[in-house]
């Protein structure tokens, strides 16, 4: 019942019907007051008719048997009950009389006073259940006479009424039936242009904005179908730019490297993207909506959101997670929801792992340099002052003094210019000559150069180069500079009698160069951290040896900025290999 349908049915069901039985009952009771009017008009004319027949033996006494027997034949003929009265000083009357059931004989009726002043005419008189007629008439002697006829209404008014009620109620009947169906058919025309806009609204609830309405009739419906399509074209070009403003935040949120941790009033996630995910260890889908202390965060920096939330302002903690170990900055910030809502927050997490190792590395460059520089210059110092203040009186003194200091300063200059060198390539200050390079030939240099230590040494130096060997493009006296070095680091950790071994191969695009010793290796936990500055697999090894700690770092320098990598492998106590990458000509 609580559909429109239904509800728009039945009112205009009930209102057709109750106009029918208005309108059944005033047409019953106007044609039955119609037929009471003609009734009357009838007996009046009846009477009228029935007085001129009578005149010609009412005028004559000799003829009242006639007269009575005419009378008779009225009553017979008309259905009707006739009374004939005279008036004046000899009254008689003849039939019924008008309230009398019996028929009186002549002189039996008496007059009411004032009788005799009737005059001709006639007039009707209607009772519940009788209607008849007066007519007065003058005699051909001049005598006033008075005809009273009467008839039942219990019979043909009756029979006509009941007829006619007959009629209105199968006219009813029918015009229910019409009705029936002229309330079906407006309820439906007016309902179902309204369940279409009902689905409408249904579909566009659903996220469906792609359907329109198309209805002619009724007007105000049609303009309703009208809005309501206006409205969908609204709303699906609102939430078209609303999803490509979405979809710009999302792929600002993805493109940008740091974590973003965004929670609601009541501390729980509303967002988080990618790359929080991926700091964290977790996915979006499985903590959007949780509370924030459910993420994989140390005891103490889940209560800096609720510290902001409570406060407002800005807080920042920075913490390790292990496994790997890495080190994290996270700042909240508070952040209004909406124009009347409540305060949440917003955290930036950044991954500052390699910051703080850069510092460290910054801090230990900075104390191994100094040191670095500390050392030749101490025994710079001290041989100077042991001449100067004639401690080394000796001639032999003196000069084995003054080679310590010229070996000291060499070493200096050394150190000096590849920290130059060092921080030239990194700057980018030194621009490298780019041309195709005979690797094979700059290999074979770069180990005859090496032949007197290697000779001195016994170490044996064998070169493996493929033939086939295509030509790279490098800038060739850098890339001597990268050979000298890492030659240079082999034979200064190989063994006596000890070997020493130069490959190259060409390997996808590129060519990489490998150089082997048999030297005592280098711990699994150090070779992520040889090709750094001032580092040394094994600190207890002398600085005496002539290395700066800088080699491998030059290397990885030169190597990168030509477009290649480097890498090492090592097992402790049977040797090193490092090797590099250049690219194809």
């Amino acid at each position: 019942m609580r559909s429109l349908f239904w509800k728009v049915f039945l009112a205009n069901l009930l209102t057709l019907l109750v106009a029918l039985a208005t309108v059944s009952i005033l047409l019953a009771t106007s044609f039955e007051n119609l037929y009471m009017e003609r009734a009357a008009d009838h007996m009046r004319l009846l009477a009228s008719g029935m007085a001129e027949g009578l005149k010609p033996f009412v005028s004559d006494r000799d003829k009242e048997e006639e007269l009575t027997a005419l009378l008779a034949l009225m009553e017979a003929s008309s259905g009707a009950q006739i009374c004939l009265v005279s008036h004046g000083a000899a009254a008689r009357a003849y039939g019924r009389g008008p309230g009398s059931e019996e028929t009186p004989g002549p002189g039996a009726v008496e007059l009411e006073p004032g009788a005799a002043a009737v005059v001709p005419g006639g007039e009707v008189l209607c009772g519940e259940s009788m209607i008849g007629a007066q007519w007065n008439f003058v005699d051909d002697n001049g005598g006033l006479w008075s005809l009273y006829v009467r008839a039942t209404l219990s019979g043909v008014v009756n029979e006509i009424v009941y007829q006619l009620r007959r009629l209105m109620l199968l006219a009813v009947l029918i015009a229910v039936g019409v009705s029936l169906l002229a309330a079906f058919a407006l309820s439906r025309r007016i309902a179902s242009p309204l369940r279409g806009i009902s689905g409408l609204v249904a579909q566009m609830a659903g996220g469906d904005f792609g359907r329109r309405l198309s209805i002619e009739e009724p007007t105000e419906v049609r303009e309703l179908a009208q809005s309501f399509n206006a409205l969908a074209d609204s709303l699906q070009s609102t939430l078209g730019e609303l999803e490509r403003e979405q979809a710009r935040l999302r792929g600002i949120l993805a493109s940008v490297a740091e974590g973003i941790i965004a929670v609601d009033t009541e501390g729980k996630i509303a967002l988080l993207n990618p790359q929080a995910g991926d700091l964290l260890g977790v996915a979006q889908q499985d903590v959007v909506g949780s509370p924030v202390r459910e993420l994989p965060l140390p005891g103490n920096v889940p209560h800096l959101f609720a510290e902001c939330l409570e406060t407002n302002q800005l807080c920042s903690a920075e913490f390790g997670l292990e496994q790997p170990h890495r080190q994290f900055l996270l700042q909240v910030a508070p952040v209004r929801s909406g124009e009347e809502g409540g305060w949440g927050a917003v955290a930036v997490l950044r991954d500052v792992t390699g910051e703080r190792r850069l510092d460290r590395m910054r801090r230990q460059f900075i104390s191994d340099a100094s040191h670095e520089i500390k050392t030749p210059l101490t025994a710079i110092g001290g041989f100077a002052a042991a001449i100067a203040d004639g401690t080394a009186r000796a001639p032999e003194e003196r000069m084995r003094s003054a080679a310590l200091i010229v070996r000291e300063v060499q070493r200096l200059t050394r150190l000096v210019n590849d920290l130059l060198s060092l921080s030239r390539i990194e700057s980018g200050a030194v621009k490298l000559q780019f041309e195709e390079v005979d690797l094979p030939d700059l290999v074979q240099e770069a180990v005859e150069s090496f032949g007197k230590q290697a000779e001195q040494r016994d170490v044996r130096i064998e070169v493996d180069i493929a033939r086939d060997l295509p030509a790279v493009r490098a800038d060739a006296d850098r890339m001597h500079q990268v050979l000298v070095n890492l030659l240079s680091n082999a034979l200064r950790f190989n063994p006596r009698e000890g070997e020493v071994a130069v490959s190259a191969r060409r390997e996808d695009g590129f060519v990489r160069v490998a150089v082997r010793d048999s030297g005592p290796g280098i711990p699994a936990d150090q070779l992520s951290l040889i090709w750094e500055r001032f580092h040394r697999a094994d600190s207890s090894r002398s600085r005496q040896d002539g290395g700066t700690g800088l080699g491998l770092a030059i290397v990885r320098s030169i190597v990168e900025a030509h477009g290649g990598s480097v890498s090492a492998e090592s097992e402790v106590g049977k040797g090193s290999t490092f090797s590099f990458t250049v690219p194809v000509a």
